[in-house]
């Protein structure tokens, strides 16, 4: 297989492409992980009543999962997923209203 390039003139062969892609990918293996060590939590934070502490990232999950679970400057809401990160000081889970 060889992959052409716009200008037709210069052309990969798919050994070079693959070695191109590996390199790529390697260099970016890192991303999307959790770091190794937890960050020191502020007292307070994350309330077991409202929300959930993440271990690595420090992140309180809502327990009520909804916009309105979280309220504060840099409150997140994304995948049906509520969370603030410690960092917010004005952040907070609020208790899922009965109904």
């Amino acid at each position: 297989m060889v992959l052409f390039s716009k200008n037709r003139r210069s052309v990969i062969t798919s050994s070079a492409a693959v070695v191109a892609i590996c390199l790529i990918m390697s260099r970016g293996a890192g991303a999307g992980y959790a770091p190794k060590d937890a960050p020191k939590l502020p007292e307070g934070f994350c309330p077991n009543e409202t929300g959930a502490a993440t271990e690595t990232t420090g992140e309180c999950m809502c327990h009520w999962q909804h916009k309105e679970g979280c309220l504060g400057s840099k409150c997140q809401y994304e995948m049906g997923l509520s969370w603030y990160h410690y960092s917010c000081k004005d952040c907070k889970c609020v208790p899922e209203p009965s109904s």
